[in-house]
């Protein structure tokens, strides 16, 4: 009784014909051989379960915390550190405008005072020098209580910077 197809060498040890052929790999093997080749699967099929089960339990578990948390954690930290350094500049900015502003406030009402003393004690002022002073002194507590030049910017730039869905070039 022949058969139809041709019995090939154990692939592992190349001493006769093999007895069994695996369905996966296709593979020829005798009798040996094929049980090492099947116990070899089980260790793997072994692996493989070992595998999904830890992967499971990371799954489970509520403490995982995802390395894109941690890299926002780091951004939200770095950004953070970099809003609080740009605060303190702008203080100290803010500091050195509002002394500059008093000095030159201090300066512009030791004028008027030295003027007011002077014109007082020879008694040779008018309702136009009342009106002038008064005027002057008008503008000076205007640009002790809204200085002119200072404004807060903000930019809503950094609004939409974490994106949630498949990256763009999917």
């Amino acid at each position: 009784m022949a058969t139809g197809r041709a019995k090939q060498p154990c692939v592992k040890c190349d001493k006769g014909p093999g007895i069994a052929i695996c369905g996966g790999c296709e593979e020829w093997f005798c009798r040996k051989h094929f049980m090492q080749h099947r116990d070899g699967l089980g260790e793997e099929m072994d692996r493989v379960g070992q595998q999904h089960d830890f992967l499971h339990k990371q799954l489970s578990e509520d403490n995982v915390m995802h390395a894109f948390h941690l890299r926002i954690n780091e951004w939200e930290n770095a950004s953070i550190n970099k809003i609080r350094k740009v605060a303190g500049k702008a203080r100290t900015d803010l500091e050195k405008y509002l002394n500059n502003t008093k000095t030159e406030l201090k300066n512009s009402l030791g004028k008027i005072r030295v003027e007011l003393a002077t014109s007082r004690e020879s008694d040779d002022y008018t309702e136009i020098e009342l009106t002038n002073w008064a005027e002057n002194l008008k503008k000076l507590r205007q640009l002790l209580e809204n200085p002119p030049s200072i404004g807060i910017l903000e930019s809503d730039q950094s609004l939409a910077l974490i994106r949630v869905g498949p990256p763009k070039s999917m």
